[in-house]
């Protein structure tokens, strides 16, 4: 009977280690095994694992990771019940960002998301693709993106900021609604790509005939004559310039001139050679002074004698009005000058003031041929002993050569006498 008990007992302690021990399994199972969310590449399931780590869930999973590849919460992290594992490969994308086509790689699952990775704002721009379309796998590899920019358009005088959405200066220009000529061209090349800020200058080319007429300056012959008084010019033959037409083809961009081509030239009047005479004959010699030194001469007794009432006015005027040339080469006033040639009432005085108006230096401003005082001529001037320019002479030495030229030739040398 004990022996049976104690049997029963036994078996019973048996059993109960089995139960635990099948108990105690399956709380170590249920414990190892956890559930987690895996995701790749958008791409969302349910996995259970034993694994420690994320690395080991992707590799039980058959997910290979590279270096470039996302993966959070990152590969050596603990394996914890309900974590989401996200993984994010990375892709290799051609990117058209307002027309300049670079290779790009991004961990983005979509177009908008690859835009964001790579700092291009879409707001506005124009895309190619749609911003959710998928970039897995390598679908929408290719795409392009023009931003919205603002372009100053310089075209016909005008300076205008255009708000486009544009790649390239061809697109600037169209959405700006300008045309071009066949000669026009733009300051960068149409093809270029633009961005914000961007000026964009067309240059408008024309070429067009212009005619034009040049002077042909005639050919001036100057030859000696023994006839005229030296220094004195005569035109022989009256000559002419002529005249030629000149047709260019000239080339303007923006309405200056930037080419100039001869294309054919016509002489329409021909010039004509004029021939100068230059006078080479010599001043005859100035008369020797009178001597009248003897009182008793009749020639003395007529030229000095004042008291004739018909003739005292007419020789008095011809001698030396009242002041003799003492050689005194100072600076003389107009006040000097009219004293010296015997104030109002003197006819040298009335002369040289309709002649010159009391200037030593004056020129006909008419035929810049007559000068001084008393208005000499050159040749004049020459033939009675006067050297240089009579303008450039003292007072008193125009005023000397002024007698002998009146006591030679008498008053009618002078209109205003």
């Amino acid at each position: 009977m004990f022996s049976a008990l104690r049997n029963r007992k036994v078996q019973i302690a048996g059993q109960t280690v089995v139960i635990t021990a099948l108990v105690g399994g399956t709380a170590a199972f249920v414990g190892l095994n956890k559930q987690v969310d895996l995701t790749v590449d958008g791409e969302t399931q349910q996995v259970r694992t034993f694994s420690d780590s994320v690395s080991d869930v992707l590799e039980s999973n058959d997910v290979d990771v590279a270096k470039e590849d996302q993966v959070q919460p990152g590969a050596d992290a603990d394996v914890t019940r309900g974590m989401n594992i996200i993984v994010n490969t990375s892709k290799d994308i051609d990117l058209t960002l307002d027309g300049v086509t670079t290779q790009e790689s991004t961990t983005g699952n979509t177009i908008a998301e690859a835009l964001a990775d790579l700092g291009v704002d879409p707001e506005g721009a124009e895309v190619s693709e749609d911003l959710d379309a998928t970039l897995a796998d390598g679908e929408n590899s290719e795409f392009s993106v023009v931003t919205p920019k603002t372009v100053t358009v310089v075209a016909d005088g005008d300076r205008t900021p255009v708000d486009v959405t544009a790649a390239t200066a061809q697109d600037v220009l169209d959405e700006a609604n300008i045309e071009l000529g066949e000669q026009d061209t733009v300051s960068t090349p149409l093809s270029a790509p633009v961005s914000d800020g961007s000026v964009v200058e067309v240059l408008r080319t024309a070429t067009d005939e212009k005619t034009e007429t040049e002077t042909i300056a005639k050919k001036v012959t100057e030859k000696n004559d023994s006839s005229l008084p030296r220094g004195e010019k005569k035109v022989e033959t009256e000559g002419r310039d002529g005249k030629r037409e000149i047709v260019y083809s000239v080339t303007t961009v923006n309405g200056e001139e930037v080419k100039r081509e001869k294309k054919s030239e016509e002489v329409v009047a021909e010039a004509k050679n004029e021939v100068v005479l230059i006078g080479t004959k010599e001043p005859e010699p100035a008369p020797a002074p009178e001597d009248n030194s003897d009182e008793g001469s009749d020639d003395s007794g007529d030229a000095g004698d004042s008291g004739d009432s018909g003739e005292s006015e007419e020789s008095g005027e011809s001698g030396d009005s009242g002041e003799s040339d003492t050689g005194d080469r100072s600076p003389m006033t107009t006040a000097e000058i009219k004293a010296m040639l015997g104030g109002p009432g003197s006819k040298w005085y009335q002369v040289v003031k309709c002649e010159s108006n009391f200037n030593p230096k004056a020129v006909n401003q008419q035929n810049n041929a007559h000068f001084g005082l008393f208005q000499f001529k050159q040749a004049t001037w020459n033939s009675v002993g006067g050297s240089g320019n009579p303008a450039d002479a003292h007072p008193r030495e125009q005023f000397k050569r002024a007698k002998i030229l009146q006591a030679q030739a008498g008053w009618g040398q002078w209109a205003c006498a």
